[in-house]
C-alpha cells in the first residue's frame, strides 16, 4: 500500500494508503468504485479488504467497508476491530489515542452507536437490562489514575515515532530504527507496570457492566459499557457484552431473522 509519509507509492489492486485524515496508522482506500465493483461479481453482505504488509493500521466504514494489514502480529485484533465499525456500527470506545477527530460526538446528544452513551438519561441508558447489580452509575474504576500515567505514555511514543521517522528518512537501516524502539520501551515498561497496579485494584469490575466513563475520543462526558472490549482494548481479544449483541442483531437482521 501506499505509506505517504516514508514517500512510498505503489499500484496495488485497491491502492490503499495508509496517513488517511493524517493520522499514521489510518489505512483506507478511495477507490470506492472499483471496490463495489469486484464486490458485485458475487453476493456479499461485507466487504474485507486485506493488505499485506507488516505494519499496524486499518480502518472501518460502517455499511461500507473494513481495511487491514494482515502481517503485523496485532493485525487479527485490528481486523476485528475494523469489522465492528463496518458491519456493526460500533463505536470506537477509545479517548487516548491520537485520533484524527476533535469533538465528534456533539456534548448533550446521544450519540447513535450503540456501545457508547452521554447518559443524558439513566432511566433510557442503551443498555440498562445488561447493568451489573450493584454497580453506581457512573462506575469508578481509576480512571483519574490510568489517565495520568497514559499521557505520560503518549508523550513517549510520540518522541519515539518522530526519533524513528527521523532515522527513516536519513536512510538508517532498521537495526539502528530497532535500537531507538528498545531504548524508548525501557521508559514505557515502567509506565506499563504501574498501569496494571491501578487495574489490579479494580480488577473485581472486569466482567461487569457498568457505566464507564471515558469512549468515543472523549475523556469526559461518554461512557461505555465495561472496562475492557475490542472497541477499545481487551486482553482476550473479545468484543464486551452490548458489542456482542449489537453484533448479534446484525447477524440477525441479514439473515432476515
Amino acid at each position: 500500500m501506499d505509506e505517504p509519509r516514508q514517500g512510498s507509492f505503489k499500484h496495488t489492486a485497491f491502492n490503499a494508503s495508509f496517513n488517511a485524515f493524517d493520522l499514521d496508522r489510518y489505512m483506507l482506500t478511495e477507490e470506492n468504485w472499483l471496490l463495489r465493483a469486484t464486490a458485485a461479481q458475487v453476493p456479499y453482505d461485507a466487504i474485507v479488504v486485506l493488505v499485506n504488509s507488516s505494519r499496524y493500521g486499518g480502518g472501518g466504514i460502517y455499511n461500507d467497508y473494513c481495511i487491514t494489514t494482515v502481517d503485523h502480529p496485532a493485525s487479527k485484533r485490528v481486523f476485528l476491530h475494523e469489522l465492528g465499525h463496518s458491519f456493526a456500527g460500533l463505536a470506537d470506545e477509545y479517548y487516548a489515542s491520537e485520533v484524527a477527530y476533535n469533538e465528534f460526538y456533539p456534548p448533550g446528544v446521544e450519540p447513535l452507536e450503540p456501545n457508547i452513551t452521554a447518559f443524558l438519561n439513566p432511566e433510557l441508558l442503551k443498555w440498562k437490562d445488561l447493568v451489573s447489580p450493584g454497580l453506581t452509575l457512573p462506575t469508578e474504576y481509576g480512571k483519574e489514575k490510568l489517565d495520568s500515567l497514559q499521557g505520560e505514555r503518549q508523550k513517549i511514543n510520540r518522541a519515539m515515532m518522530e526519533e524513528m521517522e527521523r532515522l527513516r528518512r536519513a536512510g538508517a537501516d532498521q537495526p539502528q530504527v530497532d535500537k531507538v524502539r528498545a531504548k524508548y520501551r525501557k521508559q514505557t515498561s515502567r509506565l506499563d507496570e504501574e498501569m496494571e497496579r491501578v487495574r489490579a485494584h479494580y480488577a473485581h469490575l472486569r466482567d461487569k457492566v457498568g457505566v464507564f466513563e471515558g469512549a468515543g475520543y472523549a475523556s469526559k462526558g461518554l461512557y461505555r459499557p465495561m472496562m475492557y472490549c475490542l472497541m477499545i482494548s481487551s486482553p482476550d481479544d473479545q468484543f464486551c457484552r452490548v458489542c456482542q449483541r449489537a453484533i448479534a442483531r446484525m447477524i440477525a437482521y441479514y439473515c432476515g431473522e
